[in-house]
């Protein structure tokens, strides 16, 4: 099998995934996956698309970095998700979201 460096080289639980939003639905593909910090993080290149209608879909990207454990725990897809969510309706435009601080 070719490998193509814009693939990632795992796929996450977050990936594809659909999330819902006060403007609207919008699908999170991961684009690329490094690890920083050792293997201790990992830092994302995420596109979010927004269909808005049968011709025109709205793009966005987000960088963000996150635990590679959580990352990787299907567990923790929901939160992860639920951060993303909050940030697609808190901002504009493209962005960076940094998930390594845990909230309480």
């Amino acid at each position: 099998m070719p490998w193509h460096p814009q693939a990632p080289p795992k796929k996450l639980p977050i990936d594809l995934a659909v999330v819902d939003t006060a403007d609207g639905r919008w699908l999170v593909a991961i684009e690329t996956i490094t690890e920083t910090g050792g293997t201790a993080n990992l830092l994302l290149g995420i596109i979010l698309e927004q269909s808005i209608d049968n011709e025109r879909i709205r793009m966005r990207k987000l960088s963000m970095i996150v635990n590679a454990h959580e990352a990787h725990e299907p567990d923790r897809g929901p939160n992860l998700l639920a951060r993303i969510r909050t940030w697609i309706e808190a901002t504009q435009g493209d962005g960076f979201l940094d998930l390594t601080q845990r909230s309480s």
